[in-house]
């Protein structure tokens, strides 16, 4: 039996815990809230953070996963061309499978329609790939004009009309698909230059530009609570407060709180991480960050304001 993440998450949303209020929720709520718990756990399992390098002809192909729910976009916001690779169950993180492999070195089924390796789109096009769990499917992104119908027996569906260009720079809020950027080096690279090393270049590229235009602010409309507002992607992982995740959300503050979907690798997303201001703070900090963190409010506030 195959579990895609819906399955993953209908499961999962059985036993979940209720609302401490949910007596006063209606039964849309309460379900899409307890969804949002089963979520949490689920989306480690679909979108995985650490995925197998993929060693193709002298070159090392290293994929980083960016913001939950999005697609990637290039620095003008616009998206790629995809080739699509259908039936691509969870864990895409398997050693010589999942869709870094398959974009990278194709796949039986393709091969077995005549799509032999000199026949598939240079793999040093590739900027990345979009993974959709639901449908179970891979998106191989592209440069502009590399796919073309001659193309068509390598995957199992072709959008050309996408003029994305250049790296990944950005990402765009989409339900239910998540952005991998790509970085290619060389296998062995010449022992002169030991700074480059792999780990650098797919955290820091994708992590900068990422993180400018996606919301810090979430502007969720008014709910009867945190959890149970309109969801926003652009801001959190599932959609709401990871605290909507954990106790049955009855630990949640009553204002939204700290964004927590950021591109993997990226560090200082807290002002609970900065350089304590002992003439602002008692402490140094906000007195939220030394109870529960992930709470705190969206923005950083003057002591005086938050009491």
């Amino acid at each position: 039996m195959k579990l895609t993440c819906t399955s993953l998450i209908f499961l999962s949303a059985a036993s979940a815990s209720s609302f401490a209020d949910a007596d006063s929720l209606s039964f849309a709520d309460t379900v899409s809230f307890e969804r949002a718990q089963a979520q949490q756990s689920s989306l480690e399992q679909c979108f995985p953070t650490s995925i197998p390098w993929v060693n193709y002809e002298g070159n090392d192909y290293i994929f980083s996963r960016l913001k939950y729910n999005s697609v990637c976009v290039d620095e003008k916001e616009q998206q790629y061309e995809w080739g699509a690779i259908q039936g691509v169950y969870p864990s895409i993180a398997t050693e010589g499978g999942g869709c870094s492999n398959l974009c990278v070195k194709g796949y039986g089924e393709a091969e077995a329609k005549g799509c032999t390796s000199s026949k598939r789109p240079d793999p040093r096009k590739l900027v990345g790939f979009e993974y959709d769990c639901d449908e179970a499917t891979c998106y191989c992104l592209y440069e502009k004009d590399t796919l073309s119908s001659k193309y068509d027996k390598c995957f199992d569906g072709m959008d050309t009309s996408n003029r994305g260009s250049g790296d990944v720079a950005l990402t765009t809020t989409n339900q239910g698909t998540t952005c991998y950027s790509l970085h290619i080096q060389p296998s062995n690279p010449q022992p002169r230059t030991p700074t480059r090393k792999p780990t650098r270049k797919p955290t820091r590229k994708p992590t900068r530009k990422p993180t400018r235009k996606p919301t810090r602010k979430p502007s969720p409309t008014p709910g009867k609570s945190i959890c149970v507002r309109s969801p926003d992607y652009k801001c959190y992982k599932t959609g709401r407060p990871q605290c909507c995740s954990e106790n049955g959300g009855r630990d949640c503050p009553d204002h939204m709180t700290k964004c927590d979907n950021y591109p993997e690798g990226m560090t200082g997303t807290s002002y609970c991480t900065y350089s304590p201001d002992f003439d602002c703070y008692e402490n140094g900090r906000p007195s939220c960050c030394d109870k529960n963190p992930s709470n705190c409010p969206p923005t950083q506030m003057r002591q005086e304001e938050v009491g």
